[in-house]
């Protein structure tokens, strides 16, 4: 697949991402943002990858403010010992920055 081609589905998965999410289907909007995660790994684009870490923080805030009672909230996750699901996704986010940029291989949007 072309870089135009995966840039393309990363735009349209952060789209459907606040489309999913507005609509109170945390789950789905998850998925979407992973896809997204997913493209701007491939693209090895640090700026992608910092707007998804952004997002996934954004969006586990307003979880863990709004629905702390949610399945996934950080609340829950740490009651079972775990990380809330957009927590998880920022975290990966993080670490696949470092592990891009310590290998000297990050781009950029336009690169």
């Amino acid at each position: 697949m072309n870089e135009r081609r995966i840039r393309e589905i990363y735009q349209r998965s952060l789209e459907m991402n606040r489309d999913t999410f507005a609509d109170g289907e945390y789950d789905i909007a998850h998925r979407v943002l992973l896809v997204a995660l997913q493209c701007a790994q491939r693209l090895k684009d640090v700026e992608y990858l910092t707007e998804v870490t952004r997002l996934a923080e954004k969006e586990s805030r307003f979880i863990d403010d709004h629905h702390p009672e949610y399945t996934y909230s950080s609340k829950a996750a740490i009651e079972r010992g775990g990380v809330g699901l957009f927590q998880a996704a920022a975290q990966k986010a993080r670490t696949i920055i470092i592990l891009t940029t310590k290998n000297g291989k990050a781009r950029g949007h336009y690169a």
